[in-house]
């Protein structure tokens, strides 16, 4: 029984002192912290069917266009002849004051025919760069229907900005 009573008491001193050396903290405080989302994220398209042309519809920078957010409005498009073009178009205003890494995807999703056939038709983009600190930029990039593309009809196509 000895023993025991030994083995007992030894781990109880354990304990007391980790009860001590604990409560020696003299001094600490807590603070709440969260992260915003810097970007602001509007699009455009430029061009309406047949051969974009940067003198005609202008480009990313140009005056005049009509920008829109995401859950906006579906861009009415309609559609687009094998060979014709457009220019996708994409501005970011980053908020916070660190330069931020940024990918532009576009995905095709669905379409009323074979979503491999979208995918053929309007081919996936992928587009990087970096927006400065406090400052707005834009990026974007003409999209072309390939001469072989396959008569669909209904294809939705989702651009997605990510950062980081």
């Amino acid at each position: 029984m000895n023993k025991k009573k030994l083995i007992t008491f030894g781990i109880v001193g354990i304990f007391a002192m980790a009860l001590v050396s604990a409560a020696l903290i003299i001094n600490s405080f807590t603070f709440e912290v969260g992260v915003s989302e810097p970007f602001t994220v509007q699009y455009a398209v430029l061009g309406d069917a047949g051969d974009y042309s940067y003198e005609v519809h202008g480009d990313c920078d140009s005056e005049g266009i009509a920008w829109f957010s995401s859950g906006e409005t579906s861009v009415p498009t309609g559609n687009m002849f094998p060979g014709e073009s457009r220019m996708l178009c994409v501005k970011m205003d980053n908020a916070g004051q660190s330069q931020i890494a940024y990918t532009i995807t576009s995905e095709v999703t669905t379409g009323l025919g074979n979503s491999v056939e979208c995918a053929a038709a309007f081919p996936e983009e992928t587009l990087t760069g970096f927006v400065p600190g406090e400052d707005t930029i834009t990026d974007g990039k003409v999209f072309t229907v390939p001469g072989d593309a396959p008569a669909v009809d209904g294809c939705e196509v989702v651009v997605s900005v990510a950062r980081g």
